[in-house]
C-alpha cells in the first residue's frame, strides 16, 4: 500500500509543555494512518529570538528521534523535567514514537537508553535518508522522507511492545489509575513481570508512569485555575498537601505554589 503525505495538525498546547516562551514556535504533524500505531505524531520547534529564552517540557514516556543542523540523535525519556535554552535562530524537527513501540526499529533494552541521548544508528537507519529529512527545506517534506523510512519496519509487530503501548495509554486516559495494584489487572499479568517489560521495552517503572501522568493533570489544572492546591491534591487521590507537594516539586521542579507564582508572574 502507498504512503499517504503526513498531515498538519493544529492541536491545542500540549499538557507537556510547562513553558514556551515569545519568539518559540512549534506544531505537529499526523503520520499515515499506516503508521499512526507507532508514531504518535511528527513535531517541530522553530526560534528566532535575541535574548536567550528557556522552554520547560515535562515529557511523556516516549522515545524520539530528533534531527537538528547535521546531526540526528535518538533521545530516551527524559525523567526529570527537560529544560533546553534557546538563543538566535533555529529549528528542530523530530519523530515522537508512541510508549514503547520504538523497539520496532531497535532492539536496544529501552532503559539503556533512559535519560540518555545516541546518534542514530546508521545500520538501522539509512544514511542517504537521514540527509533528506536534515536537509529538506520544508517540516511538511521532512515529514514525509520520515514517513517513507518508517512505513516498512513498521509493518513489524511485537505483541509485547503493542501491549505495552495499550497498557500506558491507559494510564494516560484513565486518572482512577493511581497504583501498579490498579494495573497489574488490567494488565493481566504479575507485578513482576510488569515492571520487567516496562523496564526492557518502556525505559521507566509503571509506577513512573502513572505519577508522571497525575501530575502533568495536576500542573494543567493548576495552571488553568481549575481548583486550589488542596482540591487537586484530593482528586490525585493524594492524602494530604505535603505529600502532593512534594511529588510536585521532584517532577515539575516546583512546589505548586510557586509553580503558580511563576505562571502569574508571566500574565
Amino acid at each position: 500500500m502507498a504512503c499517504k503525505n503526513p498531515t498538519e495538525a493544529s492541536p491545542p498546547l500540549d499538557r507537556a509543555i510547562l513553558s514556551l516562551p515569545a519568539g518559540i514556535k512549534t506544531g505537529r504533524i499526523l503520520p499515515s494512518d499506516e503508521l499512526s500505531p507507532v508514531v504518535e505524531h511528527f513535531w517541530w520547534v522553530h526560534w528566532d529570538t535575541e535574548e536567550e529564552q528557556t522552554s520547560e517540557v515535562l515529557s511523556y514516556p516516549s522515545i524520539h528521534v530528533v534531527f537538528e543542523k547535521q546531526e540526528a540523535t535518538v533521545v530516551g525519556i527524559v525523567r526529570k523535567k527537560f529544560i533546553r535554552r534557546l538563543h538566535g535562530c533555529g529549528e528542530v524537527f523530530g519523530i515522537k514514537f508512541r510508549p514503547a513501540m520504538f523497539r520496532q526499529f531497535d532492539s536496544t533494552p529501552a532503559h539503556k537508553i533512559t535519560d540518555r541521548t545516541f546518534p542514530l544508528d546508521n545500520s538501522v537507519w539509512d544514511r542517504g535518508v537521514i540527509g533528506k529529512i536534515l536537509n529538506s527545506p520544508s517540516m511538511t517534506e521532512k515529514a514525509y522522507h520520515a514517513e517513507m523510512a518508517l512505513h516498512v519496519p513498521a509493518q513489524a509487530t511485537d505483541p509485547q511492545a503493542i501491549h505495552i503501548r495499550d497498557l500506558v495509554e491507559h494510564i494516560r486516559h484513565n486518572p482512577e489509575i493511581r497504583s501498579v495494584s490498579d494495573l497489574t489487572m488490567r494488565a493481566g499479568l504479575t507485578e513482576r513481570s510488569l515492571q520487567r517489560l516496562f523496564r526492557d521495552y518502556l525505559g521507566v517503572p509503571p509506577k513512573w508512569v502513572i505519577r508522571r501522568f497525575r501530575l502533568q493533570e495536576a500542573s494543567e489544572c493548576l495552571a488553568k485555575g481549575e481548583g486550589t492546591i488542596a482540591s487537586v491534591a484530593a482528586e490525585l487521590g493524594y492524602f494530604d498537601q505535603a505529600h502532593f507537594a512534594r511529588d510536585f516539586k521532584s517532577v515539575v521542579g516546583l512546589a505548586p505554589r510557586h509553580f503558580l507564582d511563576k505562571l502569574q508572574a508571566k500574565r
